[in-house]
């Protein structure tokens, strides 16, 4: 998460709506994210990597972290 480890309001917001874009516009095999070579999917596999929520596993691939699981799992039923 953040360097404190509590996110703001903002970033929660914000980290919110990523999760929510790669879920529904990316596609997974397995336990991997792939940013269909898409440079917005790249970024945002590189921005939820920055707060620990995935981990970059190539230019290409991503892996949800256990918090980032958790995260989607809490934040996702939110419409």
């Amino acid at each position: 998460m953040s360097k404190a480890g509590v996110l703001t309001e903002r970033e929660r917001k914000l980290l919110i709506a990523l999760v929510k874009m790669v879920d529904q516009y990316l596609d997974e095999y397995g336990d991997e994210v792939d940013s269909r070579a898409m440079s917005a999917g790249e970024h945002a596999i590189e921005a939820l990597a920055t707060f620990g929520l995935m981990e970059n596993i190539n230019t290409r691939f991503g892996r949800w972290t256990e918090a980032g699981n958790q995260f989607r799992e809490e934040f996702n039923r939110i419409k």
